[in-house]
C-alpha cells in the first residue's frame, strides 16, 4: 500500500488543483458582475444627491426671490437702486445655479429610464424651474421699468419745480418794476415802457418754459390724479397770467402812443400858430408903415386909399388864419394854463387892431368922399 499513498496522494492534489482552478473562475466572474451594479448604484445615487442638492439650493434661491425679497416701503430712490441691484445679482446666481442643476439632472437622468415616471418627474422639475427663472426675469424688468420711469419723473419734476420757481421770480420782477416805476415825463414814459415790455417778455419766456416741463411732467402722472390737475392748474394760471402783463404792455403802449400822437398833433397845431401869428405880426407892420405915408386930407388919392385897403385886407386874413390855429391849438391846453390864456390875449388884439384899422380907414375914406364926391368910389 505504501506504493499507492503517493500517487493517490498526487492524484488527490492534482484534482484539487483542477477543482479548485475551475471553482475558483466560477467565483471571480460572480464578484465582478456584483461591484460593477454596485458602483453603478453608487454613482447613480451619487447623481441623485448632487442633484436634489442642486436643485433644492435652487429652488430655495427661487422661494426667496419670489415669496420673500420684497421691494422696501417708503425707500429712498437709492434705496430702491440698492435693493434691486440685490435682486439682479440673485437672480443671476438663479442662472448659474440653474446651469449646475442641469448638467447634474443631465448626468442623473444618464441613469433613469425615459419612460419612468422619475424620469418625467425631473424633465418637468427642469421646466419649472425655466418658467420659475423667467418669471422672476420678468419681474426683475418690471422693477427696472418702475425705478428708470421714477428716474425721469424725478427729473421732470426737479425742471418743472425749478423752471416754476424762475417763472414766479420774473413775475415778481415784473410786479416790483412796475410797482416802482415813476412816470411823469414824455421820457419816463417811453424808459417805463421799454422796460415793462423787456420784463413781460422775460416772464412770458420763463413762464412757457415752466409749461413746458409740466406738459413733460403729466406723462408720469395719472389723469385725473390731484397731481395731475395741480400741474394743470398751474399751467392755465402761468398761461393766464402771461396773458394778462401782455395785455397790459399793449394798453400802457396804446396810451403812449395816442399821447404821442396828440402832442405832435398839438406840437404841429402850435408851429402852425406860430407861423400865423408871424404872417399876421407882419402884414400888421406893413399896414402900419402904409399908413404912415399918408398925405394931407386935401391931397388923398384913389391910389393910396386903395392900396390902404388892400393891406387892411391882407392883414384881416393873417389875423383870422392866426387865431384860427389858435382855437386849434387851445384844444391841447388847459383853459387855466398861461399859454392858452395868452392865446385868447393875442385873439383880442388882433381883433382890436383890426377893429381899429376898419375905423381908421372908414374915416379916411369918408373924409375921401367929401372931397372927392366925383373921384372913384373905394369898397
Amino acid at each position: 500500500m505504501s506504493k499507492f499513498m503517493p500517487l493517490l496522494a498526487l492524484l488527490i492534489v492534482a484534482a484539487l488543483i483542477v477543482s479548485g482552478c475551475t471553482g475558483t473562475r466560477t467565483m471571480v466572474g460572480k464578484e465582478n458582475n456584483t461591484s460593477t451594479n454596485d458602483l453603478i448604484a453608487a454613482q447613480k445615487a451619487a447623481a441623485q444627491n448632487e442633484y436634489k442638492k442642486s436643485a433644492g439650493e435652487l429652488n430655495d434661491e427661487i422661494d426667496f426671490l419670489k415669496n420673500h425679497y420684497k421691494p422696501p416701503q417708503n425707500c429712498t430712490l437709492e434705496d430702491y437702486r440698492l435693493w434691486l441691484d440685490g435682486f439682479r445679482d440673485r437672480l443671476g446666481l438663479c442662472r448659474q445655479m440653474y446651469d449646475n442643476v442641469s448638467v447634474a439632472a443631465k448626468k442623473y437622468l444618464g441613469y433613469l429610464n425615459e419612460s419612468s415616471e422619475e424620469y418625467a418627474n425631473l424633465t418637468s422639475e427642469d421646466t419649472g424651474f425655466i418658467d420659475d427663472i423667467n418669471s422672476l426675469d420678468g419681474t426683475y424688468r418690471q422693477y427696472s421699468d418702475y425705478l428708470n420711469v421714477t428716474i425721469k419723473k424725478m427729473a421732470a419734476l426737479r425742471g418743472y419745480q425749478e423752471k416754476l420757481n424762475a417763472s414766479v421770480a420774473a413775475y415778481n420782477d415784473l410786479t416790483a418794476f412796475s410797482k416802482g416805476a415813476r412816470v411823469d415825463s414824455e421820457d419816463s414814459y417811453a424808459s417805463f415802457l421799454d422796460g415793462f415790455n423787456g420784463k413781460v417778455s422775460a416772464y412770458e419766456s420763463k413762464a412757457n418754459a415752466a409749461i413746458a416741463a409740466g406738459e413733460e411732467y403729466l406723462k408720469y402722472c395719472e389723469p385725473g390724479s390731484a397731481e395731475y390737475q395741480a400741474v394743470t392748474d398751474n399751467n392755465n394760471a402761468l398761461r393766464d397770467n402771461a396773458r394778462k402783463c401782455r395785455e397790459a404792455y399793449n394798453n400802457y403802449k396804446k396810451d403812449y402812443d395816442s399821447k404821442m400822437s396828440a402832442k405832435g398833433a398839438a406840437t404841429s397845431a402850435f408851429n402852425d400858430y406860430k407861423d400865423k401869428m408871424g404872417k399876421a405880426s407882419s402884414a400888421a407892420n406893413e399896414l402900419e408903415a402904409y399908413r404912415g405915408t399918408a398925405k394931407a386930407l386935401e391931397k388923398l388919392d384913389a391910389g393910396w386909399l386903395a392900396g390902404y385897403k388892400e393891406r387892411l385886407d391882407a392883414f384881416k386874413a393873417a389875423c383870422n388864419d392866426a387865431i384860427a390855429a389858435g382855437d386849434t391849438c387851445k384844444q391841447y391846453l388847459d383853459p387855466s394854463g398861461s399859454d392858452y390864456k395868452s392865446i385868447e390875449s393875442n385873439e383880442k388884439s388882433m381883433k382890436d387892431a383890426i377893429a381899429s384899422y376898419e375905423s381908421n380907414y372908414s374915416k379916411l375914406n369918408a373924409m375921401y368922399r367929401n372931397l372927392h364926391p366925383l373921384g372913384p368910389i373905394i369898397q
